[in-house]
């Protein structure tokens, strides 16, 4: 084991994929979190499970290849099922004034390496016949799809263990500050000391970031899911659209998964979110719309979880100024899932070496808005 100790606050998929790629190179790794991750509200236990490389910032285009060359062959890694499956991913457009700047997207993407591709007509129709006739083109990326987030989340907290990582099942209090520097965590009034300390507990970053003393430009959301009963199966790629709250899907189970954004109604005080009708009502008519053979259906559950939005929509990744050895993972909007593996990878890497990957240069805490 390497000499330098560090402690990982948050069991999630982000936390935990951090925890994992620290410990397999040797480093010593402690991962607090106070259940047995992912558990509800956060946002690994509530995700929809996309695994979508397109249609992103161009600050995660690293990040989202990375991860894309990995989704494949991550079960085997892990020595566990993440739930993978490689159904492809739909963007779709329904107005022909948005079909330039989706070809224009599609390029920009190629260019960077994402495997991305414009499709329409008949090879739209053979690749989801359930789709809307309002729908005349999409990008789609053949190599996305869909995981499970909390089997992946254990299957990467169970992986870093393998590996020599402590997964301690505790509240973490605070973390320990002594003159401007992270030295560790508190836990029920007893320091776990460290050399570097990573905050990755998604929303409940805020509050331990508050106590000391740091502003995240973060916001407390809260984002809905709705699930069908299962029906026949009848759409392999994931779906989002244009102009339309919405991200779709068919599970293995043959229920359907629906988002895209919709807020629940947040109790700061508990922690805790609620779904609303309205949010329901709302986004269950946006699936129908694209996808028709909804219509005639309700959800037969629905749930919410709480994430951390970043200030500009792409999360915050990297040292924190002038509180030496505290590292964040924050803010990642409700999209973190598919670049968990490449976050986990790049931040160990940037611990190992104290350099910044180029991977993580644009997403650095103190880019312009951020931390200051």
């Amino acid at each position: 084991m390497r000499d330098n100790n560090v402690v990982v606050i948050g069991a999630g998929v982000i936390g935990s994929s951090i925890a994992y790629h620290l410990a397999r190179e040797g480093v010593r790794v402690t991962l607090f979190d106070d259940a047995d991750a992912p558990s509800s509200p956060s946002a690994s236990w509530a995700s929809a499970g996309g695994v979508r490389s397109q249609r992103r910032d161009s600050r995660e285009w690293a990040l989202t290849v990375a991860a894309a060359a990995r989704w494949h062959s991550l079960s085997d890694e892990l020595q566990a099922s993440t739930g993978f499956r490689s159904g492809g991913h739909l963007h779709v457009v329904e107005r022909e004034e948005d079909v330039d700047e989706l070809r224009a997207r599609v390029e920009r993407e190629r260019e960077a390496g994402i495997r991305v591709e414009y499709v329409e007509h008949s090879e739209l129709r053979q690749l989801a016949a359930a789709l809307a006739p309002s729908v005349i083109a999409a990008a789609y990326t053949p190599g996305d799809g869909q995981a499970d987030p909390r089997a992946t989340t254990s299957a990467f907290s169970s992986a870093a263990v393998r590996a020599g990582a402590t997964f301690n099942r505790t509240y973490v209090d605070a973390i320990a500050l002594h003159e401007r520097r992270a030295a560790g965590v508190v836990v029920n009034g007893t320091t776990h000391a460290a050399a570097t300390t990573v905050l990755a507990a998604g929303s409940w970053s805020l509050r331990l970031a508050h106590a000391a003393g740091l502003n995240l430009p973060i916001s407390l959301r809260a984002y809905q899911m709705l699930l069908s009963m299962p029906q026949r199966p009848s759409l392999a790629p994931t779906v989002t659209a244009t102009n339309r709250a919405l991200s779709l899907k068919q599970l293995q189970t043959g229920a359907f998964m629906i988002g895209g954004g919709w807020p629940g109604e947040i109790d700061e005080q508990s922690h805790t979110c609620r779904t609303t009708q309205e949010s329901i009502d709302g986004n269950w008519s946006v699936a129908a719309a694209i996808v028709p053979a909804l219509a005639p259906m309700r959800p037969a559950t629905s749930w919410c979880g709480l994430e951390g939005d970043s200030f500009d929509g792409v999360p915050l990744i990297g040292p924190v100024p002038h509180v030496q050895g505290l590292y964040v993972a924050v803010g990642f909007t409700g999209h973190g899932f598919q670049i968990a593996p490449a976050v986990g990878e790049a931040v160990a890497q940037a611990i190992l070496t104290n350099c910044e990957p180029a991977s993580l240069r644009e997403l650095n805490p103190a880019r312009e808005g951020g931390i200051a």
